[in-house]
């Protein structure tokens, strides 16, 4: 059975807004030559801009996508990065069972259109939750009291708890997410909310991914 709560236009709008500032490739991919370092090679920042440009043939997989498949590529990049040392943080999260679902049916269809073996299901949360850092936490905090009532009162729903590898600005983001809904009186909606987040980013794949 398929998502079938209508996404808040809040949300999806939020979550498109937030991600101006990033551009999908556009036209043929030009490898990239560098006349010399710029930062020693131990540097942070030098390590950080590597993990952001993606290499030629993962940029080529998904020239001409949308920008969510952009961030999507990004998160696999970064997830498959190893010359830095760092290591993703690993969050539990407990996704509901149609959410679930439709990111193991995107994951399946993705990895056949991309030739993407490795993807993985935290390769769409990760990049679920980088895309929606930006959006006003009313709003968040509405669609995710919407999508707790859209679910309530149902048998079960909720799939057992399971580790995703996210972002180490990711990981820190929903800790400070947790302080928000604190501070609003809505402690328990934090789950509702990483929920409706990821039912989000799959809707702007689906709407925004060609026929």
């Amino acid at each position: 059975m398929g998502i079938t709560p209508e996404l808040p236009n809040t949300l999806i709008r939020g979550l498109s807004d937030s991600a101006q500032g990033l551009s999908a490739p556009t036209g043929e991919v030009a490898v990239r030559r560098a006349a010399g370092p710029a930062f020693p090679a131990s540097s942070g920042y030098a390590e950080s801009k590597m993990l952001d440009a993606l290499p030629p043939q993962l940029e080529q997989k998904i020239q001409g996508l949308p920008v969510a498949y952009y961030e999507l590529a990004k998160s696999y990049r970064l997830a498959q990065a190893t010359r830095t040392g760092k290591k993703n943080a690993k969050r539990n999260i407990r996704l509901h069972d149609e959410v679930a679902t439709a990111v193991n049916r995107q994951m399946v269809s993705d990895k056949r259109m991309l030739g993407l073996r490795n993807l993985k299901p935290s390769h769409y949360v990760d990049a679920a939750i980088t895309l929606v850092r930006e959006v006003p936490v009313a709003d968040l905090i509405k669609a995710a009291d919407d999508f707790r009532d859209q679910h309530l009162g149902e048998e079960g729903g909720s799939a057992s708890a399971n580790h995703y590898s996210i972002s180490t600005k990711n990981d820190e983001w929903l800790d400070d997410m947790m302080d928000e809904l604190l501070l609003a009186n809505t402690t328990g909606l934090h789950g509702h909310m990483i929920n409706v987040i990821v039912q989000s980013f799959l809707a702007q794949l689906q709407a925004e991914a060609p026929a």
